[in-house]
């Protein structure tokens, strides 16, 4: 009987428990658990709206810069530099310039020299014959594209020419302004620079009296700006995203243009070219853009620099010794296909001809050198004139005059200005 009895109370305790369990579940939904219909996303699921940056995705833009610079020469005295015990070395040359030009996506110079072989006798001015490591040395300190249209090209004859594309070949620098074949003269130097297409024209005022040979006449492009714009016409069908062309024309020396130098590049802008690239004069001249309106009332920008000057060379007259490093910054919309020019920079540099043993011709940045009193192999002497060649082509430029200001480069063009 105490046994039926204790059974009834367990069973009416687990009816109870049961009961207000139940009770628990259907009353008191927003006391113990909130009803979910009322409940905010953040409270269920912080991580999913908790407030923070949207990434937005890039605007599909490819940015890209072309570094140019001036005449690449090979004097005598440069070649006694340059001389070991077992040839020649102008790895050193470039060492101070070398990490500026390899950051570019497209470095372009004029190789104002010819690689014509030890045989026929290394050489400097008034006939150039360069060691074939003095290419070697260019192409290891960054540059991808040698223009060869110049008043130097034939000094060492048609043979030397090939042989100087020859040799360009063989060590993957890209060239253009000079043939071997007529084929040859008839193609486009195009280079890939990441999603953008480029094409290189260069162009040369004559050979120092040396002429191509009569059923040759292709092997050198000579100023005649019918052709030329002809040039630019064929290019421009090859959808590139910049033309560029390479002049080497106007009058040593002068840090002016001349009109005829001035006519001849604008021709080319209003071809449908880009940017022209300047040389010859062996000094700086001033750098411009033009605005230019197409037939269909478009507008775009050209970019002009008149001369580079000399990069490397063994002229030390004042003006004569000093370059540039221009970098000019592109924008290629990978929506519309339109690339605009959004900058233009430059480092000028000098050429010191000797270091503590008297002898070794050095490209150095002056902006670098200014900003360091113990920079190796300056002295005072040196520091004075590379002083006087800063201020002499940021004042031709513009931009300060204070090396302190921006040792690493000047800007010329606007990147916020209006295109």
């Amino acid at each position: 009987m105490r046994a039926i009895k204790t059974i009834g109370i367990l069973f009416a305790v687990v009816l109870a428990t049961a009961a207000v369990t139940v009770a628990g579940l259907v009353w008191l939904p927003g006391t113990l658990v909130p009803d979910a219909s009322a409940t905010t996303s953040a409270a269920l699921w912080p991580e999913a709206t908790a407030e923070r940056a949207v990434v937005q995705p890039l605007p599909p833009v490819e940015r890209f810069t072309i570094l140019a610079v001036g005449d690449l020469m090979a004097h005598t005295p440069q070649l006694t530099s340059a001389r070991t015990a077992d040839g020649y070395d102008f790895e050193p040359c470039f060492e101070p310039v070398a990490s500026r030009i390899a950051e570019a996506d497209l470095a372009i110079g004029n190789l104002e020299t010819t690689l014509s072989g030890p045989e026929r006798g290394y050489t400097g001015y008034p006939m150039f014959n360069t060691p074939d490591t003095f290419a070697e040395a260019l192409v290891g300190a960054g540059f991808d594209v040698l223009t060869t249209a110049n008043n130097h090209t034939l000094d060492r004859g048609p043979a030397g020419l090939t042989r100087t594309l020859d040799v360009l070949d063989g060590l993957g620098a890209q060239h253009t302004g000079t043939a071997r074949t007529a084929e040859e003269a008839e193609r486009v130097l195009m280079v890939d620079v990441g999603e953008a297409r480029v094409a290189v024209l260069a162009y040369t005022y004559g050979m120092n009296g040396f002429i191509a040979p009569a059923d040759k006449k292709w092997m050198v492009n000579t100023i005649d700006t019918v052709r030329m714009a002809a040039d630019v016409a064929r290019a421009r069908e090859l959808e590139p995203d910049l033309v560029i062309v390479s002049i080497h024309n106007g009058v040593e020396y002068q840090r002016q243009p001349s009109e005829s130098q001035k006519r001849v590049e604008t021709a080319m802008l209003e071809a449908g070219a880009d940017v022209v690239l300047g040389s010859h004069p062996h000094v700086i001249q001033p750098m411009e853009t033009v605005e230019l309106t197409g037939k269909d009332g478009s507008t775009r920008t050209g970019f002009i620099i008149h001369s580079l000057g000399n990069f490397i060379s063994n002229q030390r007259e004042r003006y004569r010794n000093t370059g540039l490093l221009l970098s000019l910054g592109f924008e290629k919309d990978l929506r519309s296909g339109i690339t605009t020019l959004v900058s233009a920079e430059y480092v000028p540099v000098w050429v010191d001809d000797t270091d503590e043993d008297g002898k070794l011709h050095r490209v150095l940045p002056i902006g670098d050198v200014l900003a360091d009193v113990a920079y190796p192999g300056v002295d005072t002497v040196d520091r004075t004139r590379i002083q006087q060649a800063w201020d002499d082509t940021t004042s031709h430029l513009g931009g300060s005059t204070s090396a302190a200001a921006d040792p690493a480069g000047m800007r010329f063009y606007d990147a916020g200005a209006s295109q």
